[in-house]
């Protein structure tokens, strides 16, 4: 039978977080022990856990462990408090070995050793069971969502009723609309919804081809302009991310035949979604090729790809940007639950990119939206 410990606080640790539900900032103990989640922690946060039935069965104080005597024996390093409370929970319940997280602190395994606890770093254990949201997780994503579409609704608005300039920039409202202005209006729109982002990608033209660059300067009439969304849910500190392409003015032939290429790749990789399933972004890639597009997948040069389709098809989402599963490369096999944000793209010199993202999690027979589509046309 394993034990499984967690010895962090909950707003650095998002194993701890997906664990207790609530965002403690001081050092918490979770043990998961014979089918009994224990909490182990401060008497202040005694009141709130004792009402969370549905995520703890028993909650310890440190008081319960003797951390009185601890404070006054000041010879007691300072720093081992907690992991010597740690060794007395453990002892408490009879263990001698537990199961942690990679990202485990060092001080406290090598402390917990030295009492004779038996330390198993078990990686990909501790990612399944972040991979398996709770519904306090689902519900925290689905509100990321909904305030990334209503931001995303204020940019395509902004394009939408922008006015070119004799010099090919666009005004809004009296002034040069940029991708600062663009970013700050959207910033506003998702702290009304509940959620924050300090950085949301809005790249316009060749700037899409510069990755995770947030976009900077004029948005120019006729260009593409990929805004990229990942929202953090003030509540439960869960997010969601979403990209749509829009040109304000008249779209190039090849902007046009970029656009229509990655919205048929983002249903090629909505049909590969499904439990059991690792090839969507193999499908994805294989299709771009098959197209005469330049994808990672396919590359012989020395150096790396930096156009066409140059990245992963996605990732998964919850606690994290980017946490388990993989959508690329080295991709993981699917389960049923998985959140995943899935963004195929295709950006070249002088045309600009085009890149389309929602959110998705994985049903039993596919994939389910957390909110209805925003529409994925270039036109704002």
């Amino acid at each position: 039978m394993t034990t499984y410990l967690l010895v962090d606080d909950a707003l650095r640790s998002p194993e701890l977080r997906h664990e207790i539900a609530e965002g403690v900032g001081d050092p918490m103990i979770f043990i998961e022990h014979d089918g009994r989640r224990i909490v182990v922690g401060s008497i202040l946060e005694q009141t709130t856990f004792e009402k969370r039935e549905d995520i703890v069965d028993e909650y310890w104080t440190f008081n319960d462990l003797g951390i009185e005597e601890l404070i006054k024996n000041e010879s007691f390093p300072k720093d081992s408090m907690i992991d010597e409370l740690t060794v007395r929970a453990l002892e408490r319940l009879g263990v001698f070995a537990v199961s942690v997280p990679g990202n485990f602190r060092l001080a406290t395994a090598d402390y917990l050793r030295d009492k004779g606890v038996d330390i198993a770093i078990e990686i990909d254990e501790w990612k399944m069971r972040r991979r398996r949201k709770t519904p306090w997780e689902i519900e925290g994503i689905e509100r990321a969502q909904r305030a990334a579409d209503t931001a995303m609704l204020t940019a395509a608005r902004m394009l939408r009723d922008a006015e070119p300039t004799a010099d090919g920039r666009l005004r809004f409202e009296g002034e040069i609309l940029s991708a600062e202005l663009i970013r700050i209006a959207m910033q506003a729109e998702l702290l009304d919804g509940g959620a924050y982002s300090e950085e949301i990608l809005v790249q316009c033209g060749d700037a899409a081809l510069n990755g995770h660059d947030l976009g900077a300067g004029p948005i120019m009439a006729d260009h593409s302009v990929v805004i990229d969304v990942f929202p953090k849910d003030r509540r439960t500190t869960c997010w969601s991310d979403m990209t749509r392409t829009y040109v304000s003015g008249t779209p190039s032939e090849e902007l046009r035949n970029l656009h229509a290429h990655v919205r048929k790749a983002l249903d090629i990789a909505f049909d590969a979604l499904r439990p059991g399933a690792s090839n969507a972004h193999q499908a994805v890639a294989d299709y771009f090729n098959d197209q005469g597009f330049p994808t990672a997948s396919h590359h012989q040069g020395p150096d790396p790809l930096r156009e066409g389709f140059f990245h992963s098809l996605g990732h998964g989402i919850g606690l994290q940007t980017h946490e388990p599963p993989a959508l690329g490369r080295r991709p993981d096999e699917l389960i049923e639950g998985d959140v995943v944000a899935v963004e195929p793209g295709l950006y070249f010199p002088g045309i600009g990119g085009v890149r389309l993202e929602d959110t998705v999690v994985i049903t039993s027979d596919g994939i389910e939206h957390f909110t209805e589509p925003l529409p994925y046309d270039l036109e704002p």
